[in-house]
């Protein structure tokens, strides 16, 4: 018997799709942070970039919002092609957020008193 695929999707939904089409990026010729990604976040889907620090994830962040260019590949919004070889689109036209990591938001809170249970 077949199992049909399922997607899980947020309560509000991301209301376009972006995909990463080999895309790769190097901040200095000896060292590659992204090498040949292809990846497609759909509307709705949720999905989550883990790794260790210094694999590419903030990186393909700043490539999708267009804070960050990326050396080989191209960045589709909706199908549309919004970063490549010859498109680059500036950040303030991509209506991507991003919002940054801060870990001294508080800093004088543990994850338990935060959440209220201590």
């Amino acid at each position: 018997m077949a199992v049909a695929a399922t997607r899980v999707t947020a309560g509000v939904s991301f209301a376009a799709r972006l995909a990463f089409d080999r895309i790769s990026h190097a901040f200095s010729p000896s060292a590659a942070t992204l090498h040949d990604v292809s990846l497609a976040a759909e509307p709705g889907e949720v999905l989550c970039l883990l790794g260790p620090s210094g694999s590419g994830k903030t990186t393909l962040l700043r490539i999708a919002a267009g804070i960050e260019a990326q050396t080989r590949g191209s960045v589709y919004l909706n199908d549309q092609e919004i970063a490549g070889p010859n498109v680059f689109l500036p950040p303030e036209q991509r209506s991507i957020g991003l919002v940054f990591q801060d870990f001294a938001l508080f800093p004088h809170l543990t994850i338990r008193r935060m959440s209220g249970s201590g």
